[in-house]
């Protein structure tokens, strides 16, 4: 039976990891030029993320190592670091390295997948429905 898949909640990693249908990676060997594109921008959008996480690292120094706390305490500490961030943000504190924070423009289309849930799957509907010319 397949059920309906929300694209708007998935993760996006790298090559080390499987793709599933809430983790997508990159095209291993991408043969076509949809693949292709969906690789830059699956490429682009996880360098946004990254560039957070070491704005987050560098504002807070908790974050560069190991936290010896239970885990739901960290996770309350990482809330805590995202709701500052964006309190900074707001009130135009300088970022620490200077840099300008890019913006992503976000995608329209149909996102609705209703097919297999598998990590291949999904990423071949999303290609076919974003990046196709």
């Amino acid at each position: 039976m397949e059920r309906h898949q929300n694209l708007e909640n998935v993760l996006l990693g790298d090559s080390g990891y499987p793709c599933r249908p809430f983790l997508l990676t990159p095209f291993l060997n991408p043969n076509c030029p949809a693949q292709r594109n969906y690789n830059n921008a699956h490429g682009r959008t996880r360098s946004v993320i990254e560039r957070t996480f070491g704005r987050w690292t560098r504002r807070f120094h908790i974050l560069h190592s190991e936290i010896r706390m239970q885990p739901e305490r960290v996770v309350t500490l990482i809330i805590a670091c995202a709701v500052l961030h964006n309190i900074a943000i707001t009130l135009e504190e300088p970022i620490v390295d200077g840099e300008e924070d890019n913006a992503v423009d976000e995608v329209e289309g149909d996102a609705a997948y209703n097919g297999a849930q598998d990590g291949q799957a999904v990423s071949d509907h999303i290609t076919r429905a974003y990046f196709t010319r």
